[in-house]
C-alpha cells in the first residue's frame, strides 16, 4: 500500500481498534485483531497445513495488530514473533495481547538466517510491491525443511473494477512462479471457503464494526478505510479477485 492508505488502515484505524477492545472488553480482541485478515476457519487450515504446535517458532509477516497471533497461540500453544512496519500497529498489539511486535519491513527481517520453524503471511502479499524480495527474506528465515502458510488475494486475468489504492493483485502464475524464485516448494493451494465463520465469531466481529463506525464515521480515516473495504467486496463478489490459502516448504539442503 501507499503511505497514506497505510496510516488509515494499519495506523490510525489500528489504534481505534485498541480503544474499541478496551471497552467491549478482552474476548473481543483476537476477532477485532482479525478485521481483515482472517477467521477461524482460514487460520486453522494454515496452521494444520504447516503442523503448528507448542514448541513450534513461528513468525507472522506483517502482522498487523497481532490478531492472528494471538488465535495460533490460544488455540495451538505456538509463541509468534511479529513484525509490522506500522508503529501505530505494534502499539495496538501491545495493548490488545501485551506483545511486543518488532517494526521493520517484510523485505528486511531482522532476524538470523534459519531462526523459524513456520512463517505466516496473511493478506500481505498484494500490499507489497517488493513482492520478491519479502519472499526471499521469509524464505531466508526459514530453517531447512520449514513452512511457508500464506493468504494471498489473487486477481482473475478479467479483472477490470477499480482496484482499492494501494493494493497490487498478482495473478495466480506469478505467486507460483514468485514462491519458487524465492527457492520454495508449493505443496497446496486452494480457494479460501466461505460461509465456514462461526455465528459468535461473526457477532463480535459485528460490534467492533458498529462501534468503530459510530464513534469514527466523520474522520476521513475511517471513511478512506470504508472505501477500500467496499473495492475490495465487490472484487471478491464478482470473483476477480479470489482469495487463495497456500502452504509452501523450504528445500531441507537449502541454506539457512
Amino acid at each position: 500500500m501507499g503511505d497514506e492508505e497505510l496510516t488509515a488502515e494499519f495506523g490510525v484505524v489500528a489504534e481505534w481498534t485498541a480503544d474499541v477492545v478496551d471497552e467491549l472488553g478482552p474476548e473481543y480482541a483476537i476477532v477485532a485483531g482479525c478485521r481483515g485478515s482472517g477467521d477461524p476457519a482460514l487460520l486453522d487450515w494454515l496452521a494444520q497445513a504447516c503442523g503448528v504446535g507448542p514448541e513450534t517458532a513461528l513468525v507472522d509477516v506483517g502482522a498487523g495488530v497481532g490478531g492472528a497471533a494471538a488465535w495460533v497461540a490460544e488455540t495451538y500453544g505456538a509463541r509468534a514473533a511479529l513484525v509490522e512496519p506500522m508503529e501505530a500497529a505494534c502499539r495496538a498489539a501491545r495493548r490488545m495481547f501485551g506483545w511486543d511486535a518488532v517494526r521493520a519491513r517484510g523485505q528486511a527481517l531482522p532476524f538470523g538466517d534459519g531462526q523459524f520453524d513456520v512463517a505466516w503471511c496473511v493478506g500481505v502479499l498484494c500490499t507489497v510491491h517488493e513482492k520478491r524480495a519479502l519472499l526471499h527474506e521469509i524464505a531466508r528465515v526459514l530453517r531447512p525443511g520449514g513452512s511457508l502458510g500464506m493468504t494471498v488475494l489473487v486477481a482473475d486475468p478479467a479483472l477490470h473494477s477499480a482496484v482499492p489504492m494501494g493494493n497490487e493483485f498478482p495473478g495466480a502464475d506469478e505467486v507460483r512462479d514468485l514462491i519458487a524464485g524465492a527457492g520454495l516448494t508449493l505443496r497446496e493451494s486452494t480457494e479460501a471457503p466461505n460461509g465456514t465463520t462461526p455465528t459468535e465469531w461473526v457477532l463480535k466481529a459485528d460490534q467492533v464494526d458498529e462501534m468503530l463506525r459510530k464513534q469514527h464515521r466523520k474522520d476521513q480515516a475511517w471513511r478512506d478505510s470504508e472505501e477500500q473495504g467496499r473495492k475490495l467486496s465487490h472484487l471478491l463478489s464478482t470473483r476477480q479477485v479470489t482469495t487463495r490459502l497456500l502452504h509452501a516448504t523450504k528445500s531441507v539442503g537449502a541454506p539457512g
